[in-house]
């Protein structure tokens, strides 16, 4: 593509950039902020290209953003942050890079090409600009007859990012999103636009001593390092299929066993694709007013297994909507969830048992069901907001794989047994929200926290664990990492020598800058590091990393520790617990459904009953889980009902009003 621009593009462009100066941003979660100098939304590649030659000649730094789902500085900058999040289809009638040269393509139409692999298998090459989001991309790739093979489950992640951090999916026999990218274009200081393919070197990378291939393993997964991602070109098996959906709520022992891992083996090898929910402390019963754990090998474990299969769909759109809502809803409850955990961390069992129903109410009545990939992957249509992620991977060689990790599991399980003993920590409940396992094969791109060379038999395992961000949560969370990972507690998930997931809350391991340099300038005998190997290529596009290498990057290029902090969503306030708690009394007789798989509905709201634990849980109209203790007395078919914790939005006796409700009487 040519350098020439009309007088009137270079106007626009400049007027992007002047128009957009000191803008905050924040991460998607708002727990990171900061102010460039000059903020960026180009809406096509003439716009982005002029924006980062106009800052490079400025000397200003630039960092690309998408939609922000990190929880690190990796987007940070004092100087120019581009956001790339409307290079979208929709945008196309932006493009004017149709008049930059007579063969140049409207960079934001969508390309398809049927071909042929050199295995004789049948692909199409999808180029799309990079800020489709994965949602979008994958119902595109679904109509085209080429499936996503994998994918993650939020639909609203941009493809840039997606793709620059080296993100995965799930499947024991998949790769991870990175290793479905055929060609990429990035913009280069300059405004250049370098075109990477798999069979192609663009003009002055030939001294590298790199095949094309070799150099899109380094350039796929970049972080940013290389420049701006403007457009990426997927190459997708043309093979249609659909995915069997089964789920499986089962005793933490029958997956995750101190003494047979092979439990966890039978489970991954006899699926094709397989996740791993705990929700903490799930299994408990209600003491009074407060939920106590029965302990975390008495929990129940949420399995989501996907199957692939060429009968059609058995669910109907009804089910479609609900299957992709319904873990949504538990998102937006965490809105709600997250400060009064902040304020009454004792709820935390509660809150885990109540997660674990709704997952279980969502999916008793629909095994097996058979859905579209797009479907059956994008099961969060609304993602968790205020919360925190930390992810490492997990590398997985033959029966010891599975071993290393159930030891990774009770790892983390063991030393948050410690917490809640009060033997160590200041807070019963450091990991208040899930921690999830997914398993993908390998991948070959240089940055790749699955990096395996090239015909290796590894497997990796993805293992994070959330919690919510509110007030001092944050602290606890970052706190409870900073001693996990440190030496005197066996470098936590250090242990198994993987890297993290890049878009994690990596600033709160010890070490980490150190620790991740020295796995990618580790040296095979005589051959380049990765890291030697990615550095030559980005000096090659950006010397020293002048432009697009921020100070987060550069301290694992380098190895030396950087600055991190964290800001949790704000605390709120709640009134005190009164000394003789609401409490009220209903015949069962009026309750149609005690099944606490079968929620009971009234005027938009939802109740709850666990008979077995003392608890019930109203989902009150404000989307807030009100915690209820519950007694039975078969004797007479009375429940009563307690009010367990206070509510931002109802007073004690107004809970119990919405409660009536459910029995047939109206609100007092």
């Amino acid at each position: 593509m040519t350098d020439d621009r009309t007088s009137n593009e270079i106007e626009s462009a400049d007027a992007t950039v002047a128009a957009t100066r000191a803008t905050p941003q924040t991460n998607w979660s708002d727990t990171v902020t900061f102010t460039p100098a000059t903020y960026a939304e180009p809406r096509c590649l003439t716009e982005l290209r002029e924006v980062v030659r106009l800052a490079h000649a400025a000397r200003r730094q630039v960092r690309p953003r998408g939609s922000g789902h990190s929880w690190n500085d990796a987007i940070v900058t004092a100087d120019c942050s581009v956001n790339t999040s409307k290079l979208t289809p929709a945008n196309k009638h932006a493009c004017v890079c149709n008049t930059l040269g007579t063969a140049a393509r409207n960079c934001m139409e969508v390309t398809d090409e049927l071909v042929t692999g050199v295995d004789g298998r049948k692909y199409h090459r999808i180029g799309v600009p990079a800020g489709m989001c994965q949602g979008d991309f994958a119902n595109l790739a679904q109509r085209l007859g080429a499936p996503l093979p994998t994918q993650g489950p939020a639909p609203d992640i941009t493809l840039s990012g997606f793709v620059a951090n080296g993100c995965h999916g799930t499947g024991w026999s998949e790769p991870t999103i990175a290793e479905l990218v055929y060609g990429l274009d990035l913009v280069a200081p300059d405004g250049r636009v370098l075109s990477f393919t798999a069979d192609s070197i663009p003009p002055g990378f030939e001294s590298l001593g790199l095949g094309a291939a070799e150099l899109m393993n380094v350039v796929r997964v970049s972080q940013g390092a290389l420049g701006v991602l403007a457009r990426i070109v997927f190459q997708l098996p043309a093979e249609p299929f659909n995915l069997r959906v089964t789920n499986q709520f089962v005793p933490v022992t029958d997956v995750f066993d101190r003494a047979d891992p092979s439990k966890l083996q039978r489970l991954i090898e006899g699926h094709d694709y397989v996740e791993i929910f705990w929700f903490p402390y799930n299994n408990y019963k209600m003491h009074w007013l407060t939920p106590v754990p029965a302990g975390p090998e008495k929990d129940t474990l949420w399995v989501m297994a996907f199957d692939r299969t060429s009968d059609p769909v058995s669910a109907d759109a009804g089910f479609v909507e609900l299957w992709n809502d319904v873990f949504g809803v538990l998102a937006l409850a965490g809105g709600a969830i997250g400060p009064l955990v902040d304020a009454h961390p004792k709820v935390v069992p509660a809150m885990s048992s109540f997660a674990l129903k709704t997952m279980k109410w969502k999916n008793h009545f629909s095994d097996p069901v058979v859905l579209t990939p797009p479907d059956a992957f994008l099961y969060q249509k609304h993602y968790f907001r205020n919360f925190l992620d930390l992810e490492f991977t997990m590398p997985m060689q033959g029966d010891q794989g599975f071993a290393d990790i159930v030891a990774a599991f009770y790892q983390l399980v063991d030393r948050m047994e410690a917490w809640r003993s009060g033997s160590e920590g200041n807070m019963p409940y450091p990991i208040n929200l899930n921690a999830h396992a997914r398993f993908v094969r390998n991948s070959q791109a240089t940055l790749s926290p699955a990096y395996a060379a090239a015909g290796s038999s590894q497997h990796t395992c993805y293992f994070e664990y959330l919690s919510y961000s509110h007030g001092s949560l944050t602290k606890t969370y970052d706190a409870f990492n900073g001693e996990f990972y440190s030496e005197a507690h066996g470098l936590g998930w250090k242990k198994w020598g993987g890297l993290p997931n890049w878009g994690k809350d990596l600033g709160s391991v010890p070490g980490i800058d150190e620790y991740v340099h020295a796995i990618l300038a580790a040296k095979p005998g005589a051959a380049p590091s990765r890291l030697e190997q990615f550095l030559a290529v980005r000096d090659r596009i950006d010397p020293d990393g002048a432009t697009f290498t921020n100070a987060y990057l550069r301290g694992f290029f380098l190895g030396r520790a950087t600055s991190h902090v964290l800001r949790g969503a704000p605390a709120s306030s709640y009134p005190e617990m009164p000394a003789q708690p609401a409490r009220r009394s209903f015949s069962l007789a009026n309750v149609s459904h005690t099944s606490p798989n079968e929620p009971m509905r009234a005027q938009g709201m939802e109740l709850y009953h666990d008979l077995a634990a003392g608890a019930a849980f109203l989902v009150n109209e404000h989307g807030e889980v009100n915690l209820l203790a519950l007694e039975h007395d078969p004797a007479t078919g009375t429940l009563h009902y307690t009010v367990a914790a206070p509510s931002r939005h109802l007073g004690f006796e107004e809970i119990l009003d919405r409660v009536a409700l459910f029995h047939g009487r109206p609100a007092a």
